[in-house]
């Protein structure tokens, strides 16, 4: 999984406008079954969301989740910001609009198709 996970993040950078942000796995064993937990990820993504906010990087920050736990930080980087906030996430699903002034675009199963990497990262 690592080496696909590399592999991953290698095509992604390709791109000078995508930086990926690693955040290290904790193991545990559930029912003999080692499982990989991510730890951090949404204060990470809280953090990067205000911070481009506030630093004016882009003319709009679009929030891509369905995670309540980010809605402070959306709420946040309205307050002190003037950069247009947005949200995006699938049909259906939970909607993050902590105040009336964040729009979302809800994507289907069209987009879903769209959206889908195809490229064979196994390197074995």
């Amino acid at each position: 999984m690592y080496a696909y996970s590399q592999a991953h993040k290698s095509e992604w950078t390709r791109n000078r406008l995508v930086s990926v942000h690693y955040r290290t796995l904790r193991y545990y064993w559930e029912n003999n079954i080692r499982v990989a937990q991510e730890k951090g990820i949404d204060v990470l993504v809280a953090l990067e969301l205000a911070r481009a906010a506030m630093d004016k990087e882009a003319d709009v920050v679009i929030l891509a989740s369905h995670d309540t736990d980010l809605e402070p930080a959306l709420e946040a980087a309205q307050r002190w910001s003037s950069t247009i906030i947005e949200t995006a996430g699938w049909a259906k699903e939970r909607i993050l609009r902590p105040t009336p002034r964040v729009s979302h675009t809800a994507l289907d199963g069209a987009a879903f198709v769209k959206s889908r990497d195809r490229k064979d990262y196994d390197k074995r």
